[in-house]
């Protein structure tokens, strides 16, 4: 329902001339037109299942129209959505790293089970021989200095 901006009167329909002052109402009834084949035109793509391009809709209606109650409820379910998935990505990322963790602890035990106790002395026997390789190195080069 358009109000002629000069009369204030309610006008019935899309009428290009306010019948009671006459004044020229093209512009407001093209804005009205336009608003419309956008909330239609988003309506269509939230249907065929094109939600971004139905938001984009609803956002272009949203700058001619900020008051339009049904392009700002429609991108506030979306807003909300966000929302939501961003509150329970925290869950599914702490999730993903237990499911690493496990993986990498499977990873370790069937590696481990396949050491003997001897071929843990010799990794342990090779480690300390290079620490120590590391220690006499450094002494070496600190006494150079």
């Amino acid at each position: 329902m358009l109000t002629c901006p000069m009369c204030k009167k309610s006008l019935d329909g899309l009428l290009s001339q306010c019948p009671r002052c006459a004044t020229d109402l093209t512009l407001l009834v093209d804005y009205v037109a336009h608003r419309q084949e956008g909330l239609a035109r988003a309506e269509a793509l939230t249907r065929e299942g094109k939600l971004a391009d139905a938001v984009w809709a609803y956002l272009q209606v949203l700058e001619v129209d900020p008051e339009n109650a049904t392009a700002r409820r429609q991108v506030g379910q979306v807003v909300t959505a966000v929302r939501q998935f961003d509150r329970e990505a925290p869950g599914r990322r702490w999730l993903n790293r237990l499911r690493r963790q496990a993986r990498f602890h499977r990873w370790l035990d069937s590696w481990q089970e396949g050491i003997t106790p001897a071929a843990w002395i010799g990794i342990l026997v090779a480690g300390a021989l290079l620490v120590l390789c590391f220690l006499l190195g450094y002494y070496f080069g600190h006494q150079a200095g």
